[in-house]
């Protein structure tokens, strides 16, 4: 298993959690190996720079913070090329892929409500029948009641649940009071 700890980097004092990050680091910045033994312990970045600012070691300050502002550069250009390279992917994805118009996400769909009114046989088709006839305010249940001897067929265990929720959602429909509806 690989040492864990904090690891220092001789050239550029950027520090790594363990060593074979520090040796990936010396490899691919640096082009060069890891010498054995190379590695000096530290506290962490932050800490170790509010350390040295307040004992006015200014010099070596300024270097941890040009090491840190030169490892955010790198990290920057390392994003910046990732990002250009998934703006060509998404490019050539978009200029493969046909845009969608308007009128095309519309086409061939139903649109809820776009018929002005129940449809003919529906449960709510029935309500609006025995309401207009009743010319009076009814309750739930004797809606449901009427819809049944109207000759509405259903196997429903619960229709008057059924009704309770068309009523409140069809708009020439009026709510009087708990369970009681009249036509507007």
């Amino acid at each position: 298993m690989a040492k864990s700890g904090n690891f220092k980097c001789t050239k550029c004092d950027r520090t790594f959690s363990m060593a074979p990050h520090l040796g990936r680091h010396m490899a691919t910045i640096h082009k060069g190996k890891l010498a054995r033994g190379a590695v000096a312990r530290r506290p962490r970045k932050k800490a170790a720079i509010a350390l040295r600012a307040q004992t006015g070691g200014t010099a070596r300050l300024l270097s941890d913070i040009r090491a840190w502002r030169n490892e955010l550069a790198a990290q920057q250009v390392r994003l910046a090329t990732q990002l250009e390279s998934l703006d060509e992917l998404l490019a050539t994805f978009d200029r493969a892929a046909p845009k969608p118009t308007a009128g095309r996400a519309l086409k061939g769909r139903r649109i809820r409500g776009s018929r002005g009114g129940a449809r003919e046989g529906s449960l709510k088709s029935y309500i609006e029948r025995v309401i207009r006839a009743a010319r009076k305010p009814m309750r739930r249940v004797e809606i449901t009641a009427a819809v049944l001897k109207a000759g509405y067929k259903s196997r429903n265990k619960t229709l008057a649940k059924s009704v309770g929720v068309a009523l409140r959602t069809m708009p020439s429909v009026k709510r009087i009071g708990r369970g009681v509806f009249r036509a507007k």
